[in-house]
């Protein structure tokens, strides 16, 4: 075939052979691009076999998806039919693999893909039956993609036989039906290897076997042929990740294993079950939390390996009868660590409870001595208060007592009976008005309270200090001058029209309330700043659910506006960034229109989520890169026949590439 030309197609190179037929290059002329082209081989050219070719063409070419190879057209050339496919630049996952197997977070990302597209292809009613490494090719970009899609239902018929991993059969069948075995044997699930009907979940089982030849390098059954293979599928579990590949993660061991159940009922149900395992996986990959536990583990062997070389030698065995027992030793020094560590813990716990007791002894005689201090200030309001008001001089002497009374500390909340309990231990006017300035309040000002405190004896400065906390209220208020020659009373201090009228005060009063109202009291009372916004990162293709909010007609037209809202909110770790219920806009790619073979379905690709912040989150259709419309259909859910899709139907959106958002934690 290298060099004829078929149609447009211009043969160029082969590319391979497998169980259909054989694989070339090509280039269409008329596109001027390169296509790879599937030849049915001729041993193959009957009736029943190219109707296969076409159905299953057919079946591949519905699928609209990046991790899937499309199928661009089938044609004829006499006793030849061709399959005209994309062309992938790359290498196949079995070529990628080494020895060893992939380091976790590449096979992870390639994993994440593959179960994307079984999904969407699963969801179409199709199941691949062949899944294995040979067949999933992988772009430079990383971008994978699964080849022949539904071909795998043709195999080769007469007995397995060998060990190679061509697609075989048992039992020529011209369709594939119940007492077949198709597949290739390595990767075959139990009800293919016992020619029972398969559903998606068989797929879910190859799914297994390739995540584990990913992670170790090695394939999860083998056999020296064929036929022991089968009996290893049907009969052996698979070794551990533990002892193939000891720095594999342990998480991955119970995503595996419930893969490879021999049981379909105890495997994972369907590919989206798996993909949210895998990007639970992924997540915790991305945080550094998947790899915390191995680097415990690394250090508990570490310790173990320390402890095993300082171990003192064991002595020469005794023929003798006062002989020890072999594990004596061995018990002695395990008693010996456990004493050493209960009695460092006592000695960390005493010194803890010392420090304690030390930072608490000395808080203790700082507050004892800080009344002493503020007590101090008043003896300079004393000559003013005897100054503005002689009728109050005797009362002056009585302020000397005060040193030996404890002002509420400023951060403590004042109320009206700390302000009486002042005014009735002689608490100078200019310290109670500082006091009340630089703590936090709860005072009642009602009609009966402020009659209380008047009687109190409480000055008319500190009932207007009362009311305005932070307002610097002049301490000469404090006392109530003489009316028209006359002393005032005890209520002197509800004139309020005679208080302000005297200018003498005012002189004595800046030098009083200077030495009192300090910087430092504002800022102890300051409420703390509201904590700043914290950015929180979305890892690239993280995926959420989403829901469609209204119906999508099977003639919707191409840039028609889709909207949806977010299923259960998208966390990273236990802070939400995008909200339940969450709007998600999305646009009509494509229309559907009817082709020469089939008819090509309505695409839509995703654009946005609103974010906890306000912000705009971008988003994407698939967990790759590259192409990013899907089908609007949901394959398998009732809808009318003029409906695409109805509201209510789900998909998974995807994070498209790393973004922030901010939010307060």
């Amino acid at each position: 075939m290298v060099g004829r030309t078929v149609l447009q197609y211009q043969f160029l190179e082969k590319l391979g052979a497998g169980g259909m037929g054989e694989i070339f290059k090509a280039q269409d002329k008329r596109l001027n691009r390169f296509v790879a082209i599937k030849v049915l081989t001729a041993g193959r050219a009957d009736l029943e076999h190219r109707r296969r070719f076409l159905q299953e063409a057919q079946a591949a070419s519905a699928l609209n998806h990046p991790n899937i190879i499309t199928i661009h057209d089938i044609v004829s050339d006499g006793e030849i039919e061709l399959m005209v496919m994309e062309f992938v630049a790359g290498k196949t996952l079995m070529a990628l693999i080494p020895k060893g197997g992939l380091r976790p977070p590449l096979a992870l990302q390639y994993a994440v893909q593959m179960a994307d597209a079984l999904h969407v292809a699963h969801n179409a009613g199709i199941v691949h039956r062949d899944l294995k490494p040979g067949n999933i090719m992988v772009t430079d970009s990383g971008l994978v993609k699964i080849l022949d899609f539904g071909l795998a239902k043709i195999a080769d018929p007469g007995p397995i036989s060998g060990d190679d991993d061509n697609t075989r059969s048992i039992a020529s069948a011209p369709l594939t039906v119940e007492g077949s075995i198709l597949g290739t044997v390595s990767y075959m699930s139990p009800e293919q290897a016992q020619g029972k009907k398969v559903d998606t979940r068989s797929d879910i089982f190859s799914f297994g076997a390739v995540l584990y030849e990913m992670l170790t390098g090695d394939r999860a059954f083998t056999g020296e042929s064929s036929i022991t293979t089968l009996s290893a599928i049907l009969r052996d579990d698979v070794r551990p990740l533990s002892q193939v590949a000891p720095d594999v993660p342990a998480q991955f061991q119970a995503l595996i294993d419930r893969c490879l159940k021999k049981n379909r009922d105890e495997r994972w149900q369907s590919m989206h079950d798996v993909m949210m395992a895998l990007a639970a996986l992924r997540a915790e990959s991305q945080s550094g939390q998947l790899y915390k536990s191995q680097i415990r583990q690394a250090k508990l062997r570490e310790l173990e390996a320390t402890h095993t070389q300082l171990r003192p030698p064991s002595p020469p065995p005794d023929s003798s009868s006062n002989a020890k027992p072999a594990g004596s030793d061995k018990n002695k020094l395990i008693a010996g660590i456990a004493a050493a560590v209960i009695l460092i813990g006592c000695g960390i716990g005493t010194a803890m409870w010392m420090k304690h007791r030390k930072a608490t002894q000395q808080q203790a005689a700082a507050l004892a001595t800080s009344p002493t201090e503020v007590s101090a200030q008043p003896p300079p309001v004393a000559p003013q208060t005897a100054t503005a008001t002689p009728a109050e001089t005797p009362a002056t002497p009585a302020e000397p007592p005060a040193t030996a009374v404890a002002l509420p500390p400023p951060d403590a909340v004042l109320s009206n009976d700390n302000i009486v309990e002042m005014v009735q231990a002689k608490v100078g006017t200019g310290i109670i008005l500082a006091q009340i300035r630089a703590s936090k309040t709860n005072f009642n000002l009602s009609t009966a309270e402020v009659i209380r405190l008047t009687k109190a004896g409480v000055p008319e400065a500190v009932l207007e200090q009362m009311r305005n906390p932070k307002k610097v209220v002049s301490s000469s208020a404090a006392v109530n001058p003489p009316t028209n020659g006359k002393q005032g009373k005890d209520k002197g201090p509800q004139a309020p029209p005679q208080s302000p009228i005297p200018a003498t005060p005012a002189p004595v009063t800046l030098p009083a309330a200077t030495p009192v109202v300090t910087a430092p009291p504002p800022v102890v009372t300051a409420p703390a700043p509201k904590p700043a916004p914290v950015r929180v990162t979305l890892a690239d293709a993280s995926p959420f659910q989403i829901t469609l909010m209204a119906d999508i007609p099977s003639d919707i037209a191409e840039g028609t506006p889709l909207r949806f809202t977010v299923t259960d909110g998208f966390k990273v770790g236990d802070t939400v960034v995008i909200a339940k219920g969450a709007t998600v806009t999305g646009v009509v790619v494509e229309a559907a229109k009817k082709k020469l073979i089939g008819s090509s379905k309505a695409t839509f690709k995703l654009l946005q989520a609103d974010a906890v912040d306000g912000s705009k989150i971008s988003l994407r259709v698939s967990s790759a890169k590259g192409q990013a419309a899907r089908s609007v259909e949901a394959q398998g859910k009732q809808r009318p026949k003029d409906i695409s899709a109805t509201a209510g139907t789900a998909y998974i959106a995807y994070i498209d590439g790393e973004q922030g958002v901010m939010v307060h934690k």
